[in-house]
Formats: structure tokens, sequence, C-alpha cells
């Protein structure tokens, strides 16, 4: 017995706390967010398994808080046919949609020059004042610009048949005046639901966001009331072609996954559960 235990410990010594050393304690993900992926409790080894419980939370490098809600329990599925399986819950998305949004990154300005010239809109006085008639009588003949930003942040739901985001973005609408200053013309919210796709490659975790249904709600007007619905079509067309482009360009670079260094990943499966997603891979060393 006392040979057995001796070998134990050496093999710990000698092969698992290396291996644990390689694994990322935080990871930068730009000058603004990291991810925390430290152990919360020791590894637990059984006769088939080693398993980790990490934490798996975004945080402000210049002002890290703990987020104001918890993490889900976990009912992990039994059978496994890969070698590595890591379980991301949905709290690792929904800190990122916290920091990044009390960040403040979340938001875009759209002018017209960023509308397709084959549009069959534009982002003018003359165009919008055709669906609103007091924007074109009150500021004729001027370009507009549009504030967009998210007013709380975006939440994300994972469960077996798919993944799905809420969205709430506000938007300020401006004319732009000769002197180049800007006058408020109406600020609309927008309760969006959006379909995600994850994926991974090389590994960093990617993903895309598709637009499925836009609400639209006046919050206020400086030119007068007016419905909501006849900008349905133009935000139908805004969101999905100049507003979900430059958060996918950000989701297709990724955010690291926490796998130790030297491996090579194959045989990749990623499937959803209720409150997480199973990422499971075969590994080589390298």
């Amino acid at each position: 017995m006392e040979d057995i235990c001796k070998m134990l410990t050496n093999t710990v010594s000698s092969k698992l706390q290396p291996y644990f050393q390689t694994l990322p304690v935080t990871a930068k993900v730009d000058r603004m967010v990291g991810i925390n992926y430290s152990l919360v409790a020791p590894p637990k080894a059984t006769a088939e398994n080693l398993d980790g419980l990490l934490k798996g939370e975004f945080f402000s490098l210049d002002h890290p808080s703990p987020p104001p809600f918890a993490p889900p329990a976990l009912a992990l599925p039994a059978d496994h046919d890969r070698m590595v399986y890591l379980c991301i819950s949905e709290y690792f998305f929904n800190t990122a949609g916290l920091v990044y949004q009390k960040a403040g990154v979340l938001n875009l300005t759209i002018s017209n020059s960023m509308i397709p010239k084959k549009s069959l809109f534009s982002l003018t006085t003359n165009f919008f004042g055709t669906l609103i008639p007091k924007v074109s009588t009150m500021f004729p003949n001027m370009e507009m610009q549009f504030l967009i930003w998210a007013s709380f942040p975006p939440h994300l739901t994972v469960h077996p048949s798919g993944l799905d985001l809420t969205f709430v973005l506000e938007t300020q609408a401006f004319a732009v005046l000769p002197n180049a200053s800007l006058a408020p013309l109406f600020l609309i919210e927008m309760n969006s639901s959006i379909s995600v796709d994850i994926g991974v490659r090389s590994k960093r975790l990617i993903g895309e966001l598709r637009l499925n249904k836009l609400l639209l709600e006046l919050k206020h007007s400086n030119i007068g009331p007016f419905s909501v619905e006849l900008l349905q079509a133009v935000m139908n067309f805004a969101v999905p072609t100049l507003v979900l482009p430059k958060i996918n360009e950000k989701l297709q670079r990724g955010f690291p996954l926490p796998l130790p260094a030297y491996i090579q990943l194959s045989n990749l499966v990623l499937q959803p559960h209720q409150d997480f997603l199973l990422f499971g891979a075969d590994v080589r060393y390298s």
C-alpha cells in the first residue's frame, strides 16, 4: 500500500501538477475586459474522470466587481464519448454582456454615408419626411444620424433547442444641421429577439447573431407624436444590415477557452442543454 501511495504521489507531482499549471487562470480579451478561469474548488478524481469547476466569468480590467446574479445549478449529461468536455454556463455569456454594457461600448453611430448606395432608403430628412412629414418640414434637405446603444445588458438563454438573446436597444435620431451640430428628433426603444450560433475555432469560442424579431416603442419625440410602425421597415433593415455585423465582427474574433498549452483538438461537438452549452473534443499533445 505504501508503494502505491508513493506512486500516486509521484504521478500527481510529475504529471497532473504541470498539466494544471498550463491552464489559464485569467485571459485578456481586449483592452477593457478579461475572463476569470480560476478553479473555485479542488479538482475531483474518480475511476473514470477528472473534474474541475472553473469560475468562467468576464470582468472589467479597470473596475472588477462581482455580477448581481449567480450561476445556475447544472445537470450534466452522464454519457460521454469524447476525451475532454467543457460545460459553458449561460452565466458565462451574461457576465460578458454585463461588463461590455457597463463599459459603454455597446453603442453605434449610424450616418448616411454608411447606408449602401443601392439601398431603397437614405438617412436624410427628405426620405424620413415621406414616413414622418414633420421631419422634412422642420428640417428640410438635411442628413440624419442615429445613435444606438444598449440600455440594458443583453441576456442569453440556453435551452436544448438552441440559444436566444434578448437585446434592448435605444435609438436617438438627429438631424445634422448646416453647422454640423445635431438637433434631436425622436427616441425609440427596440426590443429584439435574436438567435445565436456558437462554434469553436483555433481554441476560441466564436459566435454569430441573427435577428428574429424587432419591436419598436416611441419613448420621446421632439417633432410631435407619430406611429413607430412607420419606422418598422427601416429598422428591420438597419439592425441586421448595420448593427449586427459590427457585433458579429467582434464575436468572430472569439474568446479564449480555458485549455492547457500544447494540445490539439479534434472531433469537436457543441450541444445546447438547459442553461449551458456542452463542448466536447478529443485531444492530443503536440
